[in-house]
């Protein structure tokens, strides 16, 4: 068990697990298996490259890929020598990576060259062409696109062991090491920072509440770099554990099933979508559950009753887990060896550490069973989001603690319920989706007079969009176009799953769109 101390520091952890576990796989990626030694060995190299590029203390470092190894061999890097580290999420159209792009500032591009059949061509001559204050563009899988390739740049000028021990020496575990972005009620996505104390911490307890007593935890991650689950709650909780995680670079539902069946994996750890999905296939079966897998995990979002039942009648070990990305990760748990079905169907478990998360409206605690907004205790969660004091200053009560944006409430058993968020973001396929973002996009069409953009259940990933739209005066236009330009401007799990076209959509006496009334209109439908 890895001991956490306020000092430890992301290089020291992988330290540690360097001298436990040496020769033990940590990471399976596009058919190349690398060892705690190997990776180490990687990150210092990697390490010594980046202050050889002249970056110092503080600058940014932006990877834009898929999951893979070479991304934690510049993660760990860049958090042993200070850099803050950035993910681009490889489904972002342009317009989205030019944002976090402007707004990181980072020295540095590192990134992938095609994934799914998408070229970055067009995108990375677009942000070279931009942002001048990009001094370096290193490519994973060669120089084209790239100024050079990641295995050149490794092989190139390095620093001095000196040099290197002099920039560790200069950083401690209150250095913001992590940057993602992530939207509010603003529409405008909002660079989140994470110090390392944080995410060590939040990986440590992942550990501490899911462990494997008498084993090592083998897993998958195929959620995206850009998310704290695809960085902290599955590849470092592995880490914690001395284990490994398979990376896969899309979520392809046949490789996740046909891994349990070849026993390469003993947990599963996924956001709700991706486990309904895998009941779905036609090779598994709870057989697979009860004979290869100690534990099932699910964050993100609410898992449907039904698909805790199920979990819940297995011999598995059950758990699910509550936080945000400016918590860094879980705050709550609830796991079966200590909760009844009840509890797991109904709750986000308990606080963790103890006194973690709190009821509140302001800074003033509610009382047992009063609904207030959830709140996490700030010592381990986001230090503030980048270049924005104000929204900074938000998001912390007057007595300090970090404020979700959750409404719920404390029982008397000491779990927390989950019941509605205060702003209306929803979470579709667990990735955070903000209706304003999608609204403003397509209101950028120059047919798209007002855009209302709602979230709907959805039986496989938890919610959709729906949008609802009022073309201009004398504008025709049809759900296909519409369709063609947002799969163009967004990620797909942001473009809306139905548009409704209407001459006039209905107002309140403010002028704003009446949601309450588009949403009365789906629940009288029956929805999807």
């Amino acid at each position: 068990m890895v001991k956490f101390e306020e000092t430890l520091l992301l290089g020291g952890f992988l330290d540690q697990r360097v001298a436990d576990h040496p020769e033990r796989i940590v990471f399976y990626s596009r058919g190349i298996e690398t060892t705690y030694k190997q990776l180490s060995d990687q990150v210092n190299i990697c390490a010594r490259a980046m202050i050889a590029s002249g970056l110092k203390k503080g600058d940014g470092v932006a990877v834009l890929s898929s999951q893979r190894t070479e991304v934690f061999i510049t993660f760990f890097a860049a958090a042993k020598i200070g850099l803050l580290w950035m993910g681009i999420n490889p489904k972002y159209q342009l317009r989205e990576m030019s944002h976090v792009v402007s707004d990181a500032k980072p020295k540095m591009i590192i990134g992938i060259q095609e994934l799914d059949g998408r070229d970055y061509a067009e995108e990375l001559s677009s942000i070279r062409d931009n942002f001048s204050f990009i001094e370096h563009f290193i490519g994973f899988d060669g120089g084209k696109n790239y100024d050079q390739s990641f295995d050149n740049w490794m092989e190139g000028s390095l620093a001095s062991d000196d040099e290197l021990n002099t920039a560790i020496n200069a950083v401690n575990s209150d250095v913001d090491s992590m940057l993602v972005y992530t939207s509010g009620s603003s529409g405008t996505p909002k660079g989140v920072l994470l110090p390392q104390k944080a995410i060590l911490k939040r990986a440590m307890y992942e550990w501490d509440v899911f462990c494997l007593e008498d084993d090592y935890p083998r897993g998958m991650c195929p959620l995206p770099i850009t998310h704290v689950g695809g960085i902290i709650v599955l590849p470092l909780y592995a880490m914690v554990g001395g284990g490994n995680m398979i990376l896969m670079e899309t979520f392809d539902l046949n490789d996740y099933v046909q891994n349990i069946i070849d026993d390469k994996v003993n947990m599963l750890g996924a956001v709700p979508a991706m486990h309904m999905l895998m009941f779905k296939h036609p090779q598994f079966s709870l057989d697979l559950l009860n004979e290869k897998i100690k534990w099932i995990l699910w964050s993100g979002a609410k898992m449907p009753d039904e698909a805790v039942k199920i979990f819940y009648s297995t011999n598995c070990n059950v758990g699910s887990t509550y936080g945000t990305t400016e918590s860094c990760a879980s705050v709550t748990y609830a796991i079966k060896q200590s909760s009844s079905l009840e509890v797991l169907t109904l709750t986000i478990g308990k606080g963790m550490p103890d006194g973690e998360v709190r009821i509140a409206n302001e800074d003033k605690i509610c009382d047992v069973n009063e609904e207030g907004e959830i709140q996490v205790k700030p010592d381990y969660s986001m230090s503030g989001y980048l270049n924005n004091k104000e929204a900074t200053d938000a998001a912390f009560t007057s007595d300090g603690w970090y404020r979700t944006g959750d409404i719920g409430a404390v029982r008397d058993d000491g779990n927390f319920t989950f019941t509605s968020r205060m702003s209306e973001m929803y979470v579709s396929g667990g990735y955070n989706v903000y209706p304003l973002e999608i609204e403003q996009t397509l209101e950028s069409y120059d047919k798209i007079a007002l855009c209302a953009v709602i979230d709907v259940e959805d039986e496989i990933y938890g919610h959709v969009g729906w949008a609802y739209i009022m073309p201009k005066p004398g504008m025709e236009i049809n759900e296909d176009e519409i369709n063609e330009f947002a799969r163009g401007q967004l990620a797909n799990y942001k473009v809306p799953r139905k548009y409704f076209i209407e001459p006039m959509l209905p107002m309140l006496p403010i002028g704003k769109i009446d949601k309450v009334s588009l949403k009365k209109r789906v629940s009288e439908s029956g929805g999807l």
